[in-house]
């Protein structure tokens, strides 16, 4: 759904859009998610609680590279590192989240101070 979501997204955000590459990149998006969970369960013998970080980390690294930003890289670090180590009960969930959710708000106040900035 994430994926989906993301994809939609710079759908929208970047125009102009071309169609083919945009399709072909979303179903290829979608496609991935599912085959990199069976790779990670039936290869390598990952347990649920590693694999889901794990694809969600792959994921913002992905995104760090297509954007270009450390921003998003540093928080994919940060992810890994605390949903990995604390990945055994439901304080590396909470914490997990916490960071995503202290990076999206980073995010956003820093568009926000960018945009006030170049105000007159």
């Amino acid at each position: 759904m994430v994926v989906a979501g993301t994809a939609v997204w710079y759908a929208f955000a970047h125009r102009p859009v071309r169609t083919g590459r945009f399709v072909l990149g979303a179903v290829a998006a979608l496609l991935a998610v599912p085959l990199l969970d069976l790779a990670g369960s039936w290869q390598f013998r990952l347990d649920d609680g590693l694999r889901g970080p794990l694809l969600a980390t792959l994921g913002l690294l992905v995104l760090a590279a297509y954007e270009r930003s450390r921003f998003v890289l540093l928080t994919a670090a940060a992810f890994a590192l605390v949903a990995v180590v604390l990945s055994a009960d439901l304080v590396g969930v909470l914490a997990s989240a916490i960071v995503l959710l202290a990076a999206a708000f980073t995010a956003l106040l820093r568009r926000r101070h960018d945009t006030a900035a170049d105000t007159p």
